[in-house]
């Protein structure tokens, strides 16, 4: 099983909703810098080189090798000297039988299939972790527009009690408040530029970046989907997931391997071809010769054995993958379910309860009718709604993030 180093195998490039800017990058432009740059990938190319290699030294045969020998030379009487010498010179090959080069070739290239499965396995949690990382850097620009909209409503408040304390209906206190509250707003203003700058940098690593060349990333978070799917319509996609694959891969390569060790049985015979010339009767000759191990004593039971092991180890590895896989799908939908429900609960009621209480508050207050430090609790509460429900939405989509990555599905 093989797959293209430029196809998206997974749909996250729809969770988010495109909006053009100039200074912006797209989930589609992080993307494509991370794969073209991402550590992790930059070792795949030799790996493959590898494999491939491999192969080649898998396929090749045995080279001839070339005999040279020497009899009855540099002895006493008549074998003193070099007189009555006898020069064997000749070369053999070693013929392998039963078909060994091509099943060690087959294991190579089951080798090979292994890190195209490594690769794409690996591009895909780059895909993910680029796209996850791309969420919390949307849903921090978001908390950023959200603390200017509160530190724009605290001005407003600061703004509104002066002009009541000149109007003869407040307070220096209050004046005081209003001003520490808008230095409150100001200070989480900075704290959300800070995190945004950070999620930023965190995207720009993906792809060995030191410093962003974007000040913002384009898109908005989309609405949640209306219901969940469930696990069981989506377990079945586990199986077309590439760590899947290349544990299914190991029995593959465990199979053959045990097909291989068996062929190691079959011994491997060894032809030779050689000129003698004997100086003792100035004649010459030629020498045929074989030899062809007995297997009496070892018959490469040890290898089949281990081979065979390895097959049931990789069998167990594969439920064990998979078992993982479903676990993790659970979760992830669990935390996909509770981020919905929360998000529905906090966009459809909570938000505009809060908004309308703020609204009614400060009207309260201009007519003097309720305290300032009500309506400074009244404004916190908003904030913190706006950022339960960024929060929730941030949460919702990681959780789709990774229901995508595991199955290859888009919700």
């Amino acid at each position: 099983m093989k797959f293209h180093p430029n196809i998206v195998t997974i749909p996250l490039l729809l969770a988010v909703l495109p909006v053009c800017a100039d200074d912006s990058l797209s989930l589609a432009d992080a993307t494509a810098r991370a794969l073209g740059r991402h550590p992790s990938l930059q070792v795949f190319d030799a790996e493959m080189r590898l494999a491939d290699a491999k192969i080649i030294t898998a396929l090749t045969r045995p080279n001839p090798e070339l005999e040279f020998e020497t009899e009855d030379v540099l002895g006493s009487g008549v074998y003193e000297g070099f007189d009555s010498a006898i020069y064997n010179l000749g070369i053999s090959q070693l013929i392998e039988l039963g078909g060994k080069r091509r099943f060690r070739g087959e294991l190579a290239k089951s080798a090979r299939e292994a890190e195209d499965l490594r690769f794409e396995s690996a591009r895909r949690e780059i895909i993910a972790d680029t796209a996850r990382r791309f969420v919390l850097a949307l849903a921090a620009q978001d908390a950023e527009a959200s603390a200017e909209q509160n530190r724009k409503i605290a001005l407003e408040t600061v703004r509104s009690v002066k002009g009541l304390q000149e109007g003869g209906r407040g307070s220096a206190l209050d004046v005081g408040q209003s001003e520490l509250g808008f230095k409150e707003a100001e200070l989480l203003v900075e704290n959300a530029r800070s995190r945004m700058a950070l999620a930023h940098q965190q995207l720009a690593s993906m792809w060995r970046e030191a410093k962003p060349d974007f000040t913002r990333v384009s898109g908005r978070l989309t609405e949640p989907v209306a219901s969940v799917p469930t696990i069981e319509s989506l377990r079945a996609s586990i199986e077309d997931h590439p760590v899947m694959a290349l544990a299914r891969s190991g029995i593959d390569t465990a199979k053959r391997e045990r097909a291989l060790q068996e062929k190691l049985r079959q011994p491997d015979l060894n032809l030779g071809l050689a000129w003698r010339r004997d100086t003792t009767v100035d004649d010459n000759a030629v020498v045929l010769n074989f030899s062809l191990p007995l297997p009496l004593w070892n018959r490469n039971e040890g290898g089949i054995a281990e081979a065979e092991a390895e097959i049931s180890r990789n069998e167990a590895l594969v439920e064990q993958t998979r078992q993982q896989l479903v676990a993790a799908l659970g979760e992830a939908l669990t935390k996909l379910e509770f981020a919905r429900a929360s998000y529905a609960l906090i966009a459809g009621e909570m938000l505009s309860q809060a908004a309308k209480q703020q609204e009614n508050v400060a009207e309260g207050y201009r007519l003097g009718r309720i305290g300032y430090l009500d309506l400074l609790e009244a404004r916190r509460a908003l904030t913190g709604v706006r950022g339960q429900k960024i929060e929730a939405l941030s949460t919702y989509h990681e959780a789709r993030i990774e229901v995508e990555a595991l199955t290859g599905k888009s919700l």
